[in-house]
């Protein structure tokens, strides 16, 4: 059983589209009035947009507030967006919403996501500019998972635990590309036991093994956007015959791997 929508599988499950009502974004607790879906920007204060915030002291009093309500208030959320710097002690206290089943945050300094395990109910995951995360162990514990992208993990090379994501059926893999700083990938030897993908995106990074053959295990796959190396051009043929792909760069931009 499917549970991703077409228009998820076609654009990405975190693709902005801006006909979609958008989260209501705040910076101060203050401006919750009981939603269950919210864009937090309470850090990276006192730019244009928010004058107001001048002090360091008005500045950690905003971040701390937010920090005290989401440990308190275990149970408010279900989805949660962060557009500005995360940093950890904040990543922390996201981490104690019981009921959160989207998380998305655009970037941040948050080494340690060991307490992710308590998420349980994340189904939708975006972890962006994750350059100094230490290990991805505990996202393989998200049961729940449908869909996961991470961006700029430079210390990750190894991503053979994400096997365990059984319900996973959307995963994207990827640098920075407006460095671009290219992300290292020891081997997707891992995708040989998820087959259930139907979307999977691998770019701005260099994969150790040069092996791409992986990817034609995936079979139910339905949007496939792979970095037009020479590996992957020389397996292009045997990758569009891939009976259900109908997405992605490899369809909508065959001369890039036809050169």
């Amino acid at each position: 059983m499917s549970f991703l929508d077409e228009k998820q599988i076609k654009y990405g499950f975190d693709y902005y589209h801006k006909d979609e009502s958008q989260l209501k974004s705040v910076v101060e607790v203050s401006e919750y009035h009981g939603e269950k879906q919210l864009m937090i920007n309470c850090t990276q204060l006192g730019d244009s947009f928010t004058p107001q915030y001048q002090t360091r002291k008005e500045k950690k009093r905003v971040l701390q507030e937010w920090c005290d309500f989401l440990l308190k208030n275990k149970e408010t959320f279900t989805e949660l967006s962060f557009g500005t710097r995360m940093p950890q002690e904040l990543f922390e206290a996201v981490c104690a919403q019981k009921k959160l089943k989207k998380l998305y945050i655009k970037w941040g300094v948050y080494s340690d996501i060991s307490k992710m395990v308590n998420l349980t109910e994340l189904e939708y995951l975006h972890l962006g500019s994750g350059a100094s995360v230490q290990s991805i162990e505990p996202i393989a514990h998200l049961e729940k998972l449908l869909a996961l992208s991470v961006e700029n993990f430079q210390k990750i090379e190894d991503y053979d635990s994400l096997i365990k994501l059984k319900k996973l059926e959307s995963l994207s893999i990827e640098g920075d590309s407006f460095g671009p700083q290219y992300i290292h990938v020891k081997s997707l030897d891992f995708l040989c036991q998820m087959k259930q993908l139907r979307f999977f995106r691998f770019l701005t990074a260099r994969l150790k093994s040069k092996d791409y053959t992986p990817v034609l295990s995936l079979k139910n796959i339905e949007h496939l956007t792979l970095r037009p190396c020479k590996e992957v051009k020389k397996l292009y043929d045997e990758m569009i015959q891939l009976s259900n792909l109908k997405y992605g760069l490899l369809i909508d931009k065959p001369e890039l791997y036809l050169k």
